[in-house]
C-alpha cells in the first residue's frame, strides 16, 4: 500500500483523484463480482432482483428505467433469471397484452440471503466515521453530477 501511494506522489491532485477513483472502482467491482459469483449471479442480475423485491411485479421497461447501470439487454438478464427459476412472467392485470416480471419464492429467498451476506460486506465501511461517510457520500453525489 505504501509503495502504491509513493508511486503516485508525482501526480497533481486532479490526476491523483482520477487514479484513486478508478482504482477504487475496480477494487469494489472485483469484490462485487466475486461475491455475486458465489450465488451464480451477476451484479446486474442482482440489481434486477432488487428492483423486483422493492417494486413488485413490473415491466421490463420499468426495470430498465430503475437499473443503476442502464443495460439495453434487460430482456436477456430477465431470461437468465427465468431459466434459474428466480423470476416469473405473468400477464399485467390491467392490460392482458402486457407482461410483468416478478420474483418467484425461490428468487425472494435467494435475494434475502444475498442481502444478508451483502450487508456484512458493507460493514467494511464501519472503519469510516459518520462524518467521513457523509463527506464521501456528498463528494460521490457531486461527482455524478459532472
Amino acid at each position: 500500500m505504501k509503495a502504491q501511494t509513493e508511486g503516485k506522489q508525482h501526480l497533481n491532485d486532479t490526476k491523483r483523484i482520477g487514479v484513486e477513483i478508478l482504482e477504487a472502482y475496480h477494487h469494489l467491482t472485483n469484490r462485487a463480482l466475486e461475491f455475486f459469483k458465489t450465488y451464480d449471479l451477476t451484479p446486474q442480475q442482482h440489481n434486477v432482483m432488487a428492483i423486483l423485491h422493492h417494486a413488485g411485479k413490473v415491466s421490463t421497461s420499468d426495470i430498465l428505467k430503475w437499473m443503476y447501470e442502464k443495460n439495453p439487454g434487460v430482456s436477456r438478464l430477465v431470461d437468465r433469471l427465468l431459466k434459474k427459476g428466480l423470476v416469473e412472467k405473468s400477464a399485467n392485470t390491467q392490460d392482458k397484452r402486457l407482461v410483468v416480471i416478478g420474483l418467484t419464492p425461490k428468487g425472494q429467498e435467494l435475494y434475502n440471503k444475498v442481502e444478508k451476506e451483502f450487508s456484512q460486506m458493507e460493514s467494511n465501511f464501519d472503519s469510516l466515521s459518520s462524518q467521513e461517510m457523509q463527506t464521501l457520500i456528498g463528494l460521490l453525489v457531486k461527482l455524478k453530477g459532472f
